[in-house]
């Protein structure tokens, strides 16, 4: 992944925030909610945020570059909502669009 394109920075916060996904859902929050410690998902939590706003921030010029539809965005918009989503978005469209770089 190219840090240098658009797309190579956009495949880099699908992941990123696809991994902190799953370490909220599947280590802090039972740490949180079973082991009844609160601050077990503030430091992956807030990495987490930071890196969803991100994705979405670096969707646009994406968008724009591609000349996707409004639907394609907000598809890919809801893919960082939906857990684990941005995987799919990642290997299923992201890295394509990479390969043709």
């Amino acid at each position: 992944m190219n840090l240098k394109t658009h797309i190579g920075r956009l495949r880099i916060a699908a992941l990123v925030e696809g991994i902190t996904c799953v370490a909220l859902y599947l280590i802090a929050m039972p740490i949180k909610y079973i082991g009844g410690i609160d601050e077990a998902v503030r430091i992956p939590g807030m990495i987490h945020g930071i890196f969803f706003i991100a994705y979405l921030v670096l969707l646009l010029p994406v968008h724009k570059q591609q000349k996707w539809s409004l639907s394609n965005l907000f598809i890919f918009g809801i893919a960082s909502i939906v857990p684990f989503m941005t995987f799919w978005a990642d290997r299923e469209h992201f890295k394509k669009l990479s390969n043709q770089s």
